[in-house]
Formats: C-alpha cells, sequence, structure tokens
C-alpha cells in the first residue's frame, strides 16, 4: 500500500513537471493567392475550374478549388507556404493543363499569371458612332461589359477614333452590354445589349443626334414688357415726371464668332401682330404703314466670339425705370439702340411704332395667370435684304398659343425646315413641329426671358427652353448685366 501511494505520487510529479515545460504547437501559417488564367492570344478564360494539390504528399487530395470569372480571374484562399500543383478543367471535367506554383509567406508575391495552349474562338467586335449627318463622332468613350452572378463587369473600353469606331478585339462569343457615354464621358448617354460570336454582325451602330444650326448670332433672351410705358417717344415725360430717355424693349444676342458688321451685316426683325400675312417677317416692305414687323440693321460696330450684345430700344436700359430713376444702361458698344418710336425699320421694313412696342405683351399680373391671344417672334438675318422668302438663320417664338402658320423659319434647337419623323416640309412657324414657344412674363412687373441652353460655334448642346426673370425694380439699380449674362440659366457658349 505505501509503496503504491508513492508510485502515484511520483507520476503525479512526472505528470506536474512535463505539463509545465509544454510549448503550445505553432499556429500554421496561411496566406491567400490571386490567380489570372487566360490563353496564349491574352483572352481570359472564363468559368475554368482550378484545384489546388500538394506537390509532395497525399497526390489526388484537393487542398483548395475554385471558378474564374468573366475576367478570368480568382482567388485561392488559405494555402501554406509551400509547393503546389495546380489543375484547370472545362465546366465538364475535360483537365486542359497543369502547372507548379510556389505559395510564399509574402502575399505580395503570391500573384499567379497562368498561360493555357488553349484555343477560344473570338472575334472583333467593333461600335460605329455617327450623327444624324452621317459624321463620326470621335473622342467619346464606349464601354463592353457582360453579367457575371447578375452584376455588371466591365472588360474593355476605348474612345472612339476619328473615324468613329471602337473595336474590341479578342472578344469571346457571348452576349454584352455596350455603353455609349455623353459628350464629357462622365455619365451614360445609350445603352444596348449585343451579340458576339458565328453569324453575328458583331458590329453595333449608335446614331447619336447632334442638333446643328447655322447661325452666326443666336438669340439668347429679350425683354418684351418692361414695367411701365414700354415704347415712349422720347423726351415723353412720364407720371412721376421722369423724361423718356427712348424706348426700353430689346433682345439680348450671342456672337458665335468674330463679326465686323461693316464689313458682314446683319439685321433682326421683330413682329408685334394676332394677324400676321404672307409676306411674313417682310410685311413692312408691302405695306409702309405696317407695323406688324419692326427691321434692325446692324452695319456698324463689332463683335466677339462668345459676347453677349443688344439690339432694341434707344433708352438701353436693362429694365426700364422706376419713378423718377431709368435703370442702369448698357454701353453702346454691346447694344445698338434704335429710336422706333420715331424711325421706321430698317429698309423702310415696319413703320415708326409711336408708342407702341416691338413685342407683344401678355396679359395676367401673375406669373401663372399669364394669357397670350398670338405669339410674336424675333428672327436673325445675315444681311439686311429681307424679303418674304429670306430664311432666318436663328428665330424664337413667345406665347401661350400657336394661333397661325406664318413665318420662314431656321433650323435651330427648337424648330427645323423638315419633319423629323415623316421627311415632310415645315418651313412656316405652326406647321408641323414647329410650334415651340418660350414663356411670356407676366404684364408690367418687368421681366427677362432668359433662353439658356449650350452652344458652339456649330451646334446647340443643350436645348433652350426659356425662363422667366423678375427684375427687382424697387431698389435702384435693381439690376446689372451679371443679372441678364453669368447668372442661373443664361445661355453658355461653349468655344471647341
Amino acid at each position: 500500500m505505501k509503496r503504491a501511494f508513492v508510485l502515484i505520487l511520483l507520476v503525479t510529479a512526472l505528470l506536474y513537471y512535463a505539463c509545465d515545460n509544454f510549448d503550445d504547437p505553432a499556429i500554421p501559417e496561411i496566406n491567400n493567392c490571386s490567380l489570372s488564367l487566360t490563353n496564349a492570344e491574352g483572352i481570359p478564360l472564363s468559368n475554368v475550374w482550378v484545384k489546388v494539390y500538394y506537390s509532395d504528399k497525399k497526390p489526388g487530395f484537393v487542398v483548395d478549388s475554385t471558378f474564374t470569372s468573366v475576367l478570368g480571374k480568382a482567388s485561392l484562399q488559405s494555402l501554406e507556404p509551400r509547393d503546389y500543383i495546380l489543375k484547370a478543367f472545362r465546366e465538364n471535367g475535360e483537365e486542359l493543363g497543369a502547372t507548379e506554383i510556389v505559395v510564399t509567406s509574402d502575399n505580395t508575391s503570391n500573384n499567379i499569371e497562368w498561360e493555357l495552349d488553349v484555343f477560344v474562338d473570338n472575334y472583333t467586335f467593333t461600335v460605329i458612332l455617327v450623327d444624324n449627318k452621317d459624321k463620326p463622332i470621335v473622342g467619346r468613350k464606349v464601354e463592353l461589359l457582360t453579367m457575371d452572378g447578375g452584376d455588371p463587369v466591365s472588360l474593355k473600353e476605348g474612345l472612339s477614333n476619328a473615324e468613329g469606331k471602337v473595336a474590341f478585339a479578342k472578344t469571346v462569343a457571348g452576349t454584352y452590354n455596350v455603353y455609349v457615354y455623353d459628350d464629357n464621358n462622365t455619365s451614360v448617354f445609350a445603352q444596348i445589349v449585343s451579340t458576339v460570336g458565328a453569324g453575328e454582325n458583331n458590329s453595333e451602330t449608335f446614331l447619336i443626334q447632334k442638333i446643328y444650326h447655322n447661325s452666326d448670332i443666336v438669340i439668347t433672351g429679350f425683354v418684351h414688357d418692361p414695367r411701365g410705358s414700354d415704347s415712349p417717344i422720347t423726351g415723353a415725360v412720364s407720371g412721376d415726371g421722369l423724361v423718356h430717355p427712348g424706348q426700353y424693349e430689346y433682345v439680348q444676342l450671342m456672337a458665335l464668332k468674330d463679326i465686323n458688321f461693316a464689313e458682314n451685316n446683319y439685321s433682326v426683325v421683330f413682329t408685334n401682330t394676332t394677324s400676321p400675312t404672307e409676306y411674313g417677317w417682310a410685311d413692312g416692305l408691302y405695306d409702309e404703314a405696317s407695323k406688324k414687323v419692326y427691321q434692325i440693321n446692324l452695319t456698324t460696330g463689332s463683335v466677339s466670339k462668345g459676347q453677349y450684345f443688344y439690339v432694341g430700344g434707344s433708352a438701353r436700359a436693362i429694365c426700364s425705370y422706376y419713378q423718377l430713376t431709368v435703370s442702369p444702361q448698357l454701353d453702346p458698344g454691346v447694344f445698338w439702340g434704335v429710336d422706333y418710336a420715331a424711325q421706321a425699320g430698317g429698309n423702310g421694313n415696319g413703320a415708326a411704332k409711336n408708342g407702341s412696342g416691338l413685342l407683344g405683351n401678355g396679359s395676367g399680373k401673375s406669373q401663372s395667370s399669364v394669357k397670350k391671344s398670338a405669339p410674336d417672334g424675333i428672327a436673325v438675318f445675315k444681311g439686311i435684304n429681307v424679303d418674304e422668302n429670306t430664311v432666318p438663320t436663328d428665330a424664337i417664338f413667345f406665347g401661350t398659343s400657336v394661333t397661325y402658320q406664318a413665318y420662314q423659319m431656321p433650323d435651330n434647337d427648337v424648330y427645323s425646315r423638315t419633319n423629323s419623323d415623316t421627311g415632310e416640309q415645315q418651313t412656316l412657324f405652326g406647321e408641323g413641329t414647329n410650334t415651340y414657344l418660350f414663356p411670356v412674363g407676366a404684364q408690367d412687373v418687368g421681366t427677362f426671358i432668359k433662353l439658356g441652353g449650350k452652344v458652339t460655334a456649330s451646334e446647340w448642346l443643350t436645348p433652350r427652353s426659356g425662363t422667366v426673370f423678375l427684375f427687382n425694380m424697387k431698389d435702384y439699380p435693381g439690376a446689372s448685366t451679371a443679372d441678364i449674362e453669368n447668372s442661373a440659366d443664361c445661355t453658355v457658349f461653349v468655344d471647341k
């Protein structure tokens, strides 16, 4: 009994000693690997089953396995640093090849690029970008995407060349999303789903509608109903005692190139009527008493590309007057002012207004209640000889309803001489789709109609739409050129 007790103590002591000197087992080091799988032509191999085996023990034991993505990419997880064998298989189990790899303790080195001697049917898929005049669209971003697990994955992208083409070489047969970006190459402008493969066109053509114009001068805003007397006779005295320096209605224009008017004449015609005649913009040439139109010729001075300038009444005031104070006046160098109350229109096209306006007013003191019995318009012509068949280079109409078909119209951002849907001619305002009307300002409160839009020397990037801006008439100076040239909703010139 005593001997047994001693033996138990001895075993206990040995166990305690052993446990006290036992080292915890080392935690195995594990690493991850990234894999890129292509064929000899550099085409990514997708949906390939890749298996990992030990190279020196347990033959046939799969350490890890993964499928490659549509980009031929995969990730291998939790591998000890050592030698391995990779084998690649099709989905049907056919082996495609094998290779040896070494996984190191430095994860940054564990990037495996594996090339297999496998042929994959591939094609050159071409995207063609043209505009409505069959001109190539150059420098536009195009992206080719496919779906992986329900999410779009970008495969390739490029910019259209001088022929408007982007060629995606070595594109594997399949179905793809094609994205075409906007002018700034920041947002998707158009997209389509296209199939690539044998028997397919392997190309897509995008028709990008451009809004071309043919005008050196565009209309950017106007004042058709200034507060107070719109078009008083020069020298007339208001009820408050203000001596009027002239008339207050005008149009704001923008030059899209440098112009010397002495060398290259232009003209602007205004309408103010509910019943135009067959002579349209040239009505005053056939009736010397007609006040339906009024022409102002531009034959002196000059403007620079991208510059705002003004044509209208001789007061040259931004927003007419309040009580005894005329609003700030624009410099004669940028304002072609005419005493249209006393003088006949250019070339005799329009009688002196003698108190009536260049443009018609609407009715309604609140903007929401404005009505106008018939639209009125403004047109720009290259040259000063305007007749009933002369086509303006730019024109706009404002009002609340289209009540007639008259006046030759240009091709611009809101009007067209040909109906794009039917191909039929529509040369007059009111015909076909030529019905766009810019807004009318509330009656006698002092408004400026900003037309807005973005324009280059040859096209409208953003069409005009029209915004009513209410001048602050009661606080001198009440308005500045910044209000109508550099604020929100003003027309922007893009020099390209």
